[in-house]
Order: C-alpha cells, then sequence, then structure tokens
C-alpha cells in the first residue's frame, strides 16, 4: 500500500507540472489580445508606452519560459502573486473564498449522497412497479437538466408563488448565521438534485446486480429476513461500486459550484475564476484552476484508497494477483 501511495503521489505531481504548464502556456498564447490591451483602452493618450510599463510593472514582459519558471516558484512558495484586474493578492482573495465553495461543495455532496443512496436502494427493491418507474423519471430528468435551468426555475418559482428569495447580500456564518443559511440553503439544494440523478440510477443497477448473486440466494434460503439479507450481504457489497461513482462525482460537483456561485451570486472560488477568465487575469485563473486539479487529483487518490478500506479483497502491493 505504501509503495502504491508514492508512486500516485509522484503521478499526482507530474499531472500537475504538466498541467500547469499547457495551462500557463495556453492562457498567455491563445486569447487574441491580453490583460494589458482589456485594461488600456486604444483612445489613451501613449496607449502602447502606458501598455509597456504596465508590462514592466506586473512582470508581463519577459519570455513566457522565465514568466512560466517565476509563477511555478511563487506557487510552491505560496506566493501566488496579485490579481492583474483588483491588485489584491490572490491569497487574501482565497482566505475569504476558499470556506464559501468548500461549504457549498460540502454540503452539496453530503445532500447528493443522502438523496440518491436511499432512493437507488429503493428503486431496486421495486424493480419494474410504479416507484422505480417513477423515481427513474425524475433521475433521468435530474441528469439531463443543467443547473444554472434547476436553479432559475426554483428562484422563480419560489419568489411568484411564495414571495422569498435568498438575499442578494452575501453574510458569513460567524456573523449572521440565520442570514447565511438562508443564503445557502437553496444553492445546495440545486448541486444535490442536479448531481443525484446519475448516483439514483448507479445504485439501482448496482444493487441489483448484487442481489443476483448466488451468495444472497443463499442467505435467504438459510431463512434470514429480507432485512438481513438486505443490510449485511447486500448493501456492503454496493459499497465499492459507489465508492467508485462517488468519488468521480466530485468534479461535477466542483463544475456545478461554478454556475451556482455566479447565479447566486455567492462570493466563492468558482466566482472568481469564471470573473478571472473574463478578465484575462493569468495569475488568478491559473492559480484557482490548479486549485481545482489539485482538490481532484487527491480525491481521486483517497477515492482509490478507500477501496482496500471498503474490501479487504482490494489490495495495491506489487505481485498481487
Amino acid at each position: 500500500m505504501t509503495d502504491y501511495f508514492l508512486r500516485r503521489l509522484l503521478l499526482l505531481a507530474l499531472t500537475l507540472l504538466g498541467g500547469s504548464a499547457v495551462l500557463f502556456f495556453a492562457m498567455r498564447t491563445l486569447p487574441p489580445r491580453d490583460a494589458i490591451d482589456l485594461q488600456v483602452p486604444p483612445q489613451t493618450p501613449n496607449a502602447e508606452e502606458t501598455k509597456q510599463a504596465l508590462r514592466r510593472q506586473l512582470g508581463l514582459d519577459g519570455p513566457l519560459y522565465r514568466q512560466y519558471l517565476d509563477w511555478l516558484k511563487g506557487f510552491f512558495t505560496g506566493d501566488w502573486g496579485k490579481s492583474l484586474h483588483s491588485r489584491r493578492p490572490i491569497v487574501q482573495e482565497l482566505k475569504n473564498r476558499i470556506p464559501v465553495s468548500f461549504e457549498l461543495s460540502l454540503i452539496g455532496f453530503f445532500f447528493t449522497w443522502a438523496l440518491s443512496f436511499p432512493l437507488g436502494v429503493l428503486c431496486a427493491l421495486r424493480q419494474d412497479r410504479l416507484p422505480d418507474y417513477v423515481l427513474r423519471s425524475l433521475a433521468y430528468a435530474m441528469d439531463a437538466l443543467p443547473a444554472i435551468l434547476i436553479g432559475i426555475l426554483l428562484l422563480t418559482y419560489l419568489a411568484i408563488n411564495f414571495g422569498w428569495a435568498p438575499p442578494t447580500t452575501f453574510a458569513y456564518f460567524w456573523d449572521d448565521p440565520v442570514r447565511h443559511l438562508k443564503i445557502m440553503i437553496l444553492p445546495t439544494v440545486v448541486i444535490a438534485v442536479t448531481s443525484a440523478g446519475n448516483l439514483v440510477r448507479f445504485t439501482r443497477t448496482f444493487l441489483l446486480e448484487v442481489l443476483r448473486q448466488d451468495y444472497i440466494r443463499t442467505a435467504r434460503a438459510k431463512g434470514l429476513s429480507e432485512q438481513v439479507v438486505l443490510v449485511r450481504h447486500a448493501l456492503r457489497n454496493v459499497a465499492l461500486p459507489f465508492i467508485t461513482v462517488l468519488g468521480a462525482a466530485i468534479p461535477g460537483l466542483l463544475t456545478s459550484s461554478v454556475i451556482i456561485e455566479n447565479l447566486f451570486n455567492l462570493p466563492g472560488m468558482g466566482r472568481y475564476t469564471f470573473q478571472a477568465l473574463i478578465n484575462l487575469d493569468y495569475p488568478v485563473f491559473i492559480t484557482t484552476t490548479m486549485f481545482y486539479a489539485v482538490v481532484i487529483l487527491t480525491s481521486q487518490l483517497v477515492t482509490d484508497l478507500t477501496y482496500a478500506w471498503a474490501d479487504p479483497r482490494v489490495s495495491y502491493a506489487r505481485g498481487t494477483p
């Protein structure tokens, strides 16, 4: 296990290094304009001289490979620079924005699991009956509809029929807990609804496959009750594939958080990244994107390591069949 863990860490580091290089050079070469062109209008007196001076001031005038090495050094030493748009340190911005995004993703992740797993089990136990047909249809609908559409529909429905809408001005939990809960409840519900459909269908498929195994028929033949067969034998063996799908859903949760934060005006990482992309704010966009990459790759590593904990038959030792 230790050998596998070290090899995965090395692969993770190499993946981040290669991805950061591709992202950096793509951001600097593909857009037809750069961040300085957006900040200095063409009608500005001595526009070209102003642009060159601003590039020198912001460290954007040297060769790209040298700029990349400087950024890479700063990224690993914690010196993430300043935003080209707001001139504020990126570290200070992230200290306020990371808690918002993590709260949104974690609560959405919990609601997704709490909603999808029992509904998937219910679909499997009521296979080809009315509850199964209804829940599967809802799962397909939840999986097909984008998060932004569901969010807009919920906002419109609640505003028209109940005269309620979440507060537009954000408040942190430690400043105003009640206002914070009013702001966060609807975004987390939207994330849970849009992410749960796929997991409902997968849970149903996994459980039906397990219920057809010989050891389940043997357990029933011994006279065990359906509850004991389900809890002690079936659900334990559904854990491994469910962990796989749940771990794969984390990138989708992060992607949804970007959309939801912009829709509900939440000051999180997703909104910060989106604004940086619009403004061609290279330091902010590359740093936040790499932060997302670290979270996704780490979650995949944790998912793989969880296999061995959930199923003793899984082993990552070299030479193990």
